[in-house]
């Protein structure tokens, strides 16, 4: 007698362990997927974050192994006039944070499966608290001036981007797009 997990199909499972062939496999095609499609996905693969990254068109001034170097918890600059226009990476809920120590003015965009994009440096907040951004639609604009307000540490004009898991670790959005563009 087989082994199954619990389906009338009669799948046959590994001992010990039970998880059928086909859900071991649909875990390493959503795996795949991050890399080679640019779209992040939550835990359901029916369930796609389409975000991009909203930057790519300005210089990397910033990488992510330069910020872990230098102490932070890491990030992206990218480097750019003070007052550019910041478009969401992806649809979600505006939460503005002013002076947000080091960061200066902080915005988050709470994506629909619970991960955030987060930009920070801005010199000007555009949406408010609780407002809804859709892809690509602008959330603030950038900042970064030694001084300025807004800037926090900030060392020259740029915006600092990341991204932050469900569970609250910040990780690089671009290990997550596979090279998604934007811009």
């Amino acid at each position: 007698m087989r082994e199954t997990d619990g389906a009338d199909d009669g799948r046959q499972v590994r001992p010990g362990i039970g998880l059928s062939r086909r859900t071991l496999l649909r875990g390493s095609v959503t795996t795949l997927g991050l890399a080679a499609g640019g779209v992040l996905f939550s835990g359901n693969s029916a369930q796609a974050l389409d975000i991009y990254n909203p930057f790519s068109g300005y210089q990397l001034t910033g990488t992510w192994q330069d910020h872990l170097d230098d102490g932070s918890l890491g990030g992206l600059d990218y480097g750019m006039g003070v007052g550019t226009a910041l478009p969401a990476a992806g649809a979600g809920v505006i939460s503005n944070i002013p002076n947000n120590g080091t960061g200066g003015h902080t915005v988050t965009i709470t994506h629909s499966d619970g991960y955030r994009t987060q930009y920070m440096h801005l010199s000007r907040f555009l949406l408010a608290d609780g407002a809804t951004v859709g892809k690509g639609g602008i959330v603030g604009y950038s900042g970064g001036a030694v001084g300025a307000p807004g800037s926090g540490s900030s060392t020259g004009p740029h915006v600092h981007w990341h991204l932050i898991t469900p569970g609250g670790t910040r990780v690089n959005p671009l290990n997550y797009l596979g090279g998604g563009g934007g811009g």
